[in-house]
């Protein structure tokens, strides 16, 4: 994620400081990062995760978080998604009492797990690391830091199904959140918040999900492009694409390669990748080498291949509701 808004940055660095381009927003489905047999319809999601019982003077430091609480919450964020015919909870903390927080389900477990849930999967939360620090935080009101608790918050989940010799696969994700400190923060606060959001972290990498984009395009340089600026706010792609589409159509250089620019937007919007390429193919060939514009379209040259594969993974992972 770094390296996307790193290059953004420098990518508006390059660009003058003009009217003429604008930013749209969306949100778009995305693939998750694995895939799953098509045989896999139910899942259980059960807690494997070590409870930290010892009293210490200070909260900050490395925990263990309530692996009940983010199994619960990974469970309703799962079946939230409609991804998979049922989502099954086990509510028993299986982890035997003394095991060390590296120890993985034994596949024997994990087998007699699935048969006696009757699913076809098995998410395993194994881990929940929270680690909290002395922080601070800018309070808006005040106009000054105020003391925080900053928590670094690690789970860790692991998949299973049956008749394998080692985890389908595992997938651990870290970010951050905070507390201010006040009379009435108490640890057991902290530790239901952090294990709750624990199970949202996971859950973009395990299952399709909802992602906001976002894209310029031309609005200035003649009368049409404004007016077609208009449209988009007015939400009317119509009117703006008759308008990009007459511009392309019957006026050269810099006019038609805007027209071409904002073109292959729209069908990037409709999910016609090929007709987008090809557009900005058009857009490319008449951009000046160097020219701010010539980077613009490179750059979103590389956002629209990136869509584009996203784009046939989710195809692959969404088949399991053809007809």
């Amino acid at each position: 994620m770094k390296t996307k808004i790193t290059v953004l940055l420098l990518v508006l660095c390059l660009f003058p400081a003009c009217t003429t381009l604008q930013t749209i927003s969306f949100e778009r489905l995305q693939a998750a990062d694995v895939s799953y047999p098509d045989q896999v319809r139910t899942v259980g999601v059960i807690n494997y995760a070590p409870l930290d019982k010892q009293e210490r003077d200070s909260i900050l430091g490395l925990w263990n978080g309530d692996g009940m609480v983010t199994v619960e919450s990974l469970a309703r964020e799962i079946a939230a998604t409609d991804y998979f015919n049922q989502v099954v909870v086990c509510d028993s903390a299986l982890r035997p009492v003394g095991m060390g927080n590296e120890e993985i389900l034994p596949m024997s477990q994990a087998d007699s797990l699935i048969q006696a849930l009757g699913v076809d999967m098995l998410f395993a939360v194994e881990q929940v690391r929270i680690e909290l620090k002395e922080g601070s935080l800018f309070h808006t009101e005040l106009m000054m830091d105020v003391p925080a608790v900053d928590g670094v918050i690690t789970p860790l989940v692991r998949a299973y199904v049956s008749g394998r010799n080692a985890p389908l696969f595992s997938i651990s994700k870290t970010d951050t959140i905070c507390w201010v400190v006040s009379p009435e923060l108490t640890f057991g606060q902290i530790m239901q918040e952090a294990s709750d959001f624990a199970a949202t972290l996971p859950v973009s990498y395990l299952l399709p999900h909802w992602k906001e984009m976002n894209r310029y395009y031309f609005d200035g340089g003649n009368m049409e492009m404004r007016d077609a600026g208009v449209y988009i706010r007015e939400q009317n792609w119509e009117g703006a694409v008759a308008l990009w589409q007459k511009l392309h159509d019957g006026r050269k250089g810099k006019v038609k390669m805007r027209a071409a620019y904002n073109l292959a937007l729209n069908y990037e919007l409709q999910g016609d990748y090929e007709r987008a390429k090809e557009y900005l193919d058009t857009a490319l060939s008449l951009a000046s080498e160097g020219s701010w514009e010539h980077q613009l379209i490179e750059y979103y040259r590389l956002q629209l291949d990136e869509q584009a594969r996203e784009n046939r993974m989710l195809q692959i992972q969404m088949k399991r509701f053809e007809p």
